[in-house]
């Protein structure tokens, strides 16, 4: 459940933006090597994907 409200949060806060916002994160993570990181900020992106095409949190 806590990924679904960063995901809600990153969108309130960078709109439009929100995905390149999220893939900036995945990407300097991805470069100081923190696999975590990179997983969690790719588990937002799907939450983030299924509110964008009208999904519900389940």
């Amino acid at each position: 459940m806590e990924r679904w409200a960063e995901a809600l949060a990153v969108d309130r806060q960078y709109g439009a933006g929100a995905a390149e916002f999220i893939a900036g994160r995945v990407k300097d993570l991805a470069i100081k090597g923190d696999e975590a990181g990179v997983m969690r900020w790719l588990a937002i992106a799907d939450c983030l994907d299924v509110l964008a095409a009208g999904g519900t949190i389940q």
